[in-house]
């Protein structure tokens, strides 16, 4: 099992900054003196997401929006499912065995699979 980490595209994160940014200086300027403590939790919100994506935009690894678990065993399992439905075929092709005997054999390989 292996994780393979999702995260934003460069654009996506450059974006982001840039909205980012806009919207701490909005807090800055209307939010907060308007606000009061509400305005510092939203510039503080802000700031937060544009260093996220200032981090992600620059940064080659950046941090992931989510993880997608892989089974590596469950494509392993595919592909040998795929080599021995080949090498049935091949057996069959080349006239090592009967057509009644290659759907035999190729019954019990897709009954193998579920």
């Amino acid at each position: 099992m292996r994780k393979i980490r999702v995260k934003q595209s460069k654009g996506q994160s450059i974006i982001g900054m840039i909205i980012g940014i806009i919207f701490v200086i909005i807090g800055f300027t209307m939010v907060i003196p308007n606000a009061g403590w509400f305005g510092l939790l939203w510039t503080s919100i802000a700031l937060m997401l544009t260093i996220i994506n200032g981090y992600n935009a620059f940064n080659a690894r950046g941090i992931a929006n989510y993880e997608i678990n892989v089974d590596d065993n469950r494509l392993k399992k595919e592909e040998d499912f795929e080599v021995k439905l080949r090498k049935l075929n091949k057996l069959k092709d080349d006239g090592i065995i009967s057509e009644s005997e290659f759907i035999i054999q190729k019954e019990k390989i897709l009954e193998q699979d579920i």
